[in-house]
């Protein structure tokens, strides 16, 4: 069993919304926020796409925004800096761990999968032939780290400082990693977080291995056909577990774990064996049994393989019809950014003791074996594990538990 960690502040965007309450009281409503195509860019196939409102059109960031280097005018930031104030308490707590813990004791993790390709593409789409200096654009702006700096320095954090990316599972290895500084006494608080923004690379991407659904996708549907792409943001400040900490901890992370597939570079093991591995490890080492879990959030993209194997890991796991939620249904595949977003999702619903529903997850397919929950539910819940599964099978599982739940 490790030790548990606190997550005393979250904050959420996505095409939900850019503040926090909204994402969060219309992803609870079950409102479909999933937009065509056209709202981003025109494609030469049907799909549709999960827009954060406001972001990938606007540009010109001022000072007022709250951007630090006004030169980072580039979509990651954007949508990074749309989480930050979404969720008041979370620039307030971030600066109250710099006074507990000191600026150089609160480390700065990000996660992307796309980082500034956005930006890329919209530089170089109007004439390849020119150099990228007369767009303005500069290659900087196009890493995973792109921001990391620039919204460390917004904060006030001063210590480590560092970027991760491992396809859809990216947030979650940021996540343990900021736990690994903090048991390593590298860290006593850390803030995680992850942006990834819609880019005609992925879509095209996606599009080109069949994975991508005309419609808005439909989690364990027998019907089900590909995912929707979405763009968005999450953030959360963990903390050293201390008698402080708990107090005002909204969960806890009571474990983590992460395996391989090592299957296939895009195609998840038939019967989930990596998935099954990373569950497990959580479970041990949240000192929990599988019986102790009242829902799974699920990794969910909507395909037929991803939904097959995930299915079929979570029965092996749990020999019971453990309830399911597929969160992408709300927010669409946020990709490096899919697992926090999940995250702050099942924090809240710790908070409201409540399952959201799986958007357009009828007619079931009876054939997988798991309980989708398809209607916002009341439950008792007392933990929650958390999948992020990502490309050449990069897995991970977190449980969080309500903070009265875990034994310190």
């Amino acid at each position: 069993m490790t030790t548990a960690h606190a997550i005393t502040a979250a904050a959420i965007a996505n095409c939900l919304g850019t503040d926090g309450r909204t994402v969060l009281d219309r992803g609870f409503a079950g409102d479909d926020a999933m937009s065509p195509a056209g709202a981003f860019g025109e494609f030469p196939f049907a799909t549709v796409l999960g827009v954060m409102p406001g972001i990938s059109a606007r540009r010109g960031l001022r000072a007022a925004d709250g951007v630090p280097d006004h030169e980072l005018d580039c979509t990651p930031t954007r949508l990074a800096m749309a989480a930050l104030p979404s969720v008041r308490q979370l620039r307030p707590a971030v600066r109250a761990a710099v006074d507990r813990w000191g600026a150089r004791r609160v480390a700065y993790v990000f996660a992307s999968s796309t980082g500034g390709l956005d930006e890329t593409e919209r530089a170089l789409a109007p004439d390849p032939r020119l150099p990228l200096a007369s767009t303005g654009y500069r290659y900087i702006d196009h890493g995973i780290d792109a921001t990391s700096q620039a919204i460390a320095r917004h904060l006030g954090v001063e210590g480590v400082c560092t970027a991760i990316s491992t396809a859809c599972s990216s947030s979650f290895h940021a996540l343990a990693s900021a736990l690994r500084l903090i048991d390593r006494g590298l860290a006593d608080a850390a803030v995680v977080g992850s942006a990834d923004s819609l880019c005609r690379t992925t879509v095209f991407g996606f599009h080109s291995l069949g994975l991508t659904a005309p419609t808005a996708t439909r989690p364990f549907a027998r019907d089900r056909a590909g995912i929707t792409l979405g763009e968005g943001s999450a953030y959360a400040l963990v903390e050293r577990d201390t008698p402080d900490t708990r107090r005002r901890a909204l969960v806890r992370i009571a474990g983590i774990g992460a395996a391989s597939d090592a299957f296939h570079h895009t195609s998840p093991h038939p019967e989930g064996l990596g998935g099954q591995l990373c569950m497990r490890q959580a479970l041990e080492r949240a000192g929990l049994s599988p019986d102790a879990i009242d829902c799974v959030s699920a990794h969910g993209t909507g395909t037929k393989l991803n939904d097959a194997a995930e299915a079929a890991a979570v029965r092996q796991v749990f020999g019971r019809r453990v309830p399911l939620t597929a969160t992408k249904s709300l927010t669409g595949h946020t990709l490096g950014s899919a697992g926090m977003t999940a995250l702050v999702l099942a924090i809240e619903s710790l908070r409201r003791q409540a399952i959201p529903a799986t958007l357009r997850a009828r007619p079931h397919d009876e054939a997988l074996g798991v309980d989708v929950v398809d209607r916002l539910t009341a439950a008792e819940l007392r933990h929650v594990l958390v999948n992020a599964f990502g490309f050449g099978g990069s897995n991970v599982s977190v449980v969080v538990s309500r903070p009265d739940m875990v034994r310190s």
